[in-house]
């Protein structure tokens, strides 16, 4: 989530439901039945028949039609490189002959934004029955783009989780009040992301649709992951988008009042060529190579790996009943098994790092089971987070998490020593930043910030999905993944998120050093304060520190570690002088105890 969610919680609120609209001809009645599970009369090579992927979903569709166990038979890859996401997704939807179904938390009216919707049309206009479920948080809303999409054609349907006051951009006096009618619906979202085409190949895991994702941004672009997988496991994804685009949450955009009143004027304006998309030349080389069987096949057909068990885990759609802001979901309950059955290691990669009481009560319960077992978090650092509210949260709880539960905490760098291998154009974009803050419509350059969501068990399973380790994610965004028992990629990434946490790239979190041993009563204060609605204790006994050049990294807790890191400061990266930034940390800080399970 991005720290607009700052501004905008107050701008959302709970919805009726609609049932699916009758078809509207011929060709969306072809389209109905393409949104039916793989019939037996599929034969092979039908599906992606002018693909490199076309054996391996060969194998998928066998499988399906065969009710064979769908954990089974399944090759994935993940998918770090933000051009590489943007490739694939659009390979895939070109590739669509019967169906697409895609979730989203954000959709962006940007260069890529477009281009994906370019693709999706024009899959539409070729007969694939298209569905999009885009949750209406922080979504662009414009009235008549959405009349224009609701209207382009018959086969592409999209609808809203959630819209506020039955509207694409309700009035903000409308928001607020459904705010105050319905407080926990209000905050509860759909944070699921998949692309299923024909249900044998799904990509999930944290990107939205949005430059930010894509290595595309002169500002903030997101370190983040998804999962490829071509197999019987991608009909799991199916279900739960069904039960999603029949709940009662979800609302077409022709029902939207707003958005209905556009259609009936009719004057919106219409898209149909690509260059009516304006890409604006940001896309041009995933625009080509998409339709390229020799790249599709280097950068993504031969890097997939055979898996010896993949499951699709997903929440169920208003995630809980629970009274409050608690309840879990489904993905708490597999990735909790997941970590009791862990003997060793657990590498968990977030961008944010919030434990309420109840996940500090696990954790401390594993280490209590498992002293020796080692918990490894990558997350963000104050220079790199995009949202100051959840990094206050971790501010003001980090040190329970260092000394109370053994945690080791790395904090990511905004230009990491990685930086230009993660964004390999970051300096023409870097040049781009600087033309837009020379007008003023920007103050910083290109930096990057984790959105990836992953975790791997003892490097044995590995987790690729939307869920963040915070209470949001536990208790009221919906959240899906894939958990893949596989040595192989497990060991990927496991590789990928200790490289992140390496010195060059992240800070460390750890105890600070006091003198006369002032760190057992300031521990004792912050501990009080922990308990406590409002924080204003001041000092941590944590903070981050840097490798000492020349020396050899080390865990904290080694003997070592003082020896060879050095204090960062509070706020590494900061400019210099207070900053509103850090003022706005200790604020939030001071104030979390009563946000944190919405943070």
């Amino acid at each position: 989530m991005k720290q607009r969610l700052v501004l905008l919680a107050l701008a959302l609120a709970a919805a009726g439901c609609v049932s699916r609209p009758k078809s509207l001809g011929p060709e969306a009645e072809r389209a109905a039945l393409a949104t039916r599970p793989i019939p037996a009369k599929v034969a092979n090579g039908e599906l992606f028949a002018h693909s490199p992927f076309r054996d391996a979903v060969d194998e998928a569709v066998r499988a399906i039609q065969a009710k064979a166990d769908r954990a089974a038979g399944n090759q994935v890859q993940i998918l770090d490189d933000g051009d590489d996401a943007l490739l694939i997704r659009i390979h895939l939807i070109r590739q669509a002959s019967r169906s697409i179904c895609l979730q989203t938390f954000i959709w962006t009216n940007d260069e890529s934004g477009r281009f994906v919707m370019y693709e999706l049309i024009e899959a539409a206009k070729r007969g694939v029955a298209v569905r999009i479920i885009a949750d209406h948080f922080v979504s662009d809303k414009d009235p008549e783009v959405v009349a224009f999409l609701a209207t382009v054609h018959p086969n592409l349907e999209i609808k809203h989780y959630r819209p506020a006051a039955s509207r694409i951009r309700p009035p903000w006096y409308r928001t607020v009040g459904d705010l105050l009618l319905g407080y926990r619906n209000f905050n509860q979202r759909m944070h699921n992301k998949i692309l299923l085409v024909d249900d044998v190949a799904v990509i999930t895991g944290g990107r939205n649709i949005e430059n930010t994702y894509f290595n595309r941004s002169t500002g903030m672009n997101f370190r983040d992951r998804d999962i490829l997988v071509v197999g019987p496991a991608a009909a799991d994804a199916r279900v739960s988008f069904e039960k999603f685009w029949n709940c009662r949450h979800v609302v077409p955009s022709q029902n939207l009042l707003d958005v209905a009143q556009v259609i009936r004027e009719g004057t919106f304006r219409r898209f149909t060529t690509f260059a009516d998309f304006a890409t604006n030349g940001l896309c041009d080389r995933e625009n080509r190579d998409a339709s390229d069987d020799a790249v599709i096949r280097q950068r993504f057909v031969d890097q997939l790996v055979r898996a010896n068990h993949v499951e699709f885990v997903a929440d169920k759609p208003g995630k809980n009943r629970a009274i409050g802001l608690y309840g879990g979901g489904q993905i708490n309950q597999h990735l909790a098994a997941a970590m009791r059955e862990t003997e060793s290691e657990v590498i968990v990669q977030s961008p944010y790092f919030v434990l309420g009481i109840p996940s500090r009560r696990f954790f401390a319960s594993l280490k209590k089971a498992n002293p020796d077992l080692r918990v490894v978090v990558s997350t963000n650092s104050f220079g790199s987070t995009d949202n100051i509210m959840a990094y206050s949260a971790n501010y003001r709880l980090r040190s329970a998490y260092i000394e109370n539960l053994g945690i080791e905490s790395y904090e990511f760098r905004p230009y990491p020593a990685d930086l230009r291998r993660i964004f390999p154009a970051f300096d023409d974009f870097a040049l781009r930043a600087e033309e837009k803050i020379q007008r003023g419509e920007q103050s910083r350059g290109p930096f990057l910030c984790i959105h990836a969501k992953s975790a791997v068990f003892d490097g044995r399973t590995a987790y690729v999905g939307s869920y963040n380790l915070d209470p949001r994610s536990a208790n009221l965004n919906t959240e899906v993944g894939f958990l893949v028992a596989d040595e192989t990629v497990a060991e990927q990434l496991r590789a990928t998120i200790l490289g992140d946490c390496r010195p060059e790239n992240s800070w460390v979190i750890a105890k600070r050093r006091m003198p006369l041993s002032a760190d057992r009563l300031n521990g004792m204060v912050e501990g009080l304060m922990m308990l406590s609605p409002i924080d204003l204790w001041p000092i941590r006994n944590t903070t981050s520190f840097e490798l000492i050049p020349g020396k050899a990294p080390v865990p904290p807790g080694h003997p070592d570690f003082y020896a060879n890191y050095q204090e960062a400061g509070e706020f590494p990266g900061a400019p210099e002088g207070l900053s509103l930034k850090q003022i706005t940390t200790h604020l939030f800080k001071t104030v979390g105890p009563i946000a944190v399970n919405i943070l």
